[in-house]
């Protein structure tokens, strides 16, 4: 995360600028590569960025010559193979180092034969791909998910609500009081819920429970991208509650009314847009608008990001407080509405105690 994450925005104007867009050059890269599911365009755009990061890379550590080839690692060439392995053995997340470790550790769990542990572990292995192929060969074979606490309401296509809860309902207060009355025409009282499962196995929470802990207890999971009017958009998520909306009418003719699960987020802008573009869209900064809340469907939100708090001196010259965007490796990358014009262009112990609780 510190490499493929954060460097970009933590870095910019700190080293000089060829070795810093250098930097965002192989980023990019790397983050269209790490996707679970990679569109051909992606692939293309990846591998234009590797092949200009290589080049670019020894003109600036060695300049091409061959007295100073020893001081650069195979590594670097590897890189350029990526886009074209990914055609032979699939997405490299499925197979990258945190993959391959994750997959170690469990391994490394199973050994129950300390004299032998090699072959134990080496035999726990071939027993685990014999498992996960009947698994693929006979579906009904495999274990059923966990079902959700009692307390929780399934919304479908893999989304949840989960608690705390209000126990009564409250009036909505100030901005969100107006957004919600802008949603549906009057002004009513909710019940706020915390979390919402997301149906990548993420748990977005919400202002609402996490500013009552201590910022250093906090690992904030409230910063969330979702579809509005059809772009890419961030927003901090207040709460989600569930509004009643009109659904046409009943066969009596009478007005039918059905629940609707809604989040309601404070808005952050859209990136600055040449910075985002100075950086090979490898650095997202926004501003968080104060004031701007909005009501969306919660089956509109994507995934759960990062937004991490910076000052940066933006290309313009203004020097500002902004967030820049994290995203965790492995999902669908956020792309704005902003033409990439580079290279290729054209849960914890606290989550159970919750569910738990009621």
């Amino acid at each position: 995360m510190y490499i493929f994450g954060l460097g970009p925005a933590l870095l910019y104007n700190i080293i000089p600028r060829p070795y810093w867009l250098n930097y965002c050059q192989l980023v990019r890269g790397f983050r269209l590569i790490c996707q679970h599911s990679i569109s051909m365009q992606d692939l293309q755009a990846a591998h234009a960025c590797f092949i200009q990061w290589e080049l670019d890379f020894e003109m600036l550590y060695y300049q091409r010559r061959a007295e100073r080839l020893q001081f650069i690692r195979p590594c670097v060439h590897q890189v350029t193979h990526l886009a074209t392995e990914t055609l032979q053995k699939g997405p490299p997340i499925c197979y990258s180092q945190w993959t391959m470790e994750r997959t170690i550790g469990n391994l490394g769990q199973e050994i129950r034969q300390p004299s032998n542990p090699y072959a134990n572990l080496s035999r726990e292995g071939v027993r685990r791909c014999q498992v996960n192929a009947l698994k693929a060969m006979v579906p009904n074979l495999e274990d059923p998910k966990p079902a959700l606490p009692q307390t929780a309401i399934d919304l479908g296509d893999g989304y949840a609500l989960l608690r705390k809860r209000d126990l009564y309902d409250v009036q909505p207060q100030g901005g969100a009081s107006q957004a919600i009355q802008e949603y549906l025409g009057v002004n009513v009282k909710i019940r706020r819920w915390a979390r919402l499962r997301l149906p990548n196995g993420q748990t977005a929470r919400t202002a609402w429970r996490e500013t009552l802990k201590p910022a250093a207890k906090v690992r904030v999971s409230r910063n969330v991208k979702f579809l509005l009017d059809g772009e890419i958009r961030l927003g901090e998520v207040l709460y989600f509650t569930r509004l009643a909306v009109e659904d046409g009418h009943d066969e009596d003719g009478a007005q039918a009314f059905r629940w609707q699960a809604v989040a309601l987020v404070l808005m952050y802008s859209h990136p600055d847009h040449e910075l985002l573009e100075l950086s090979f869209h490898a650095t997202s900064s926004c501003k968080q608008i104060e004031g701007d809340i909005r009501v969306i469907d919660v089956k509109s939100i994507t995934d759960v990001v990062g937004m991490v708090p910076h000052r940066p001196t933006l290309p313009s010259g203004v020097t500002e407080d902004r967030y820049f965007l994290v995203e965790k490796p492995g999902l669908d990358i956020a792309t704005f509405g902003v033409a990439y014009e580079g290279p290729g262009a054209d849960d914890d112990e606290d989550d159970e105690a919750e569910d738990n609780e009621y």
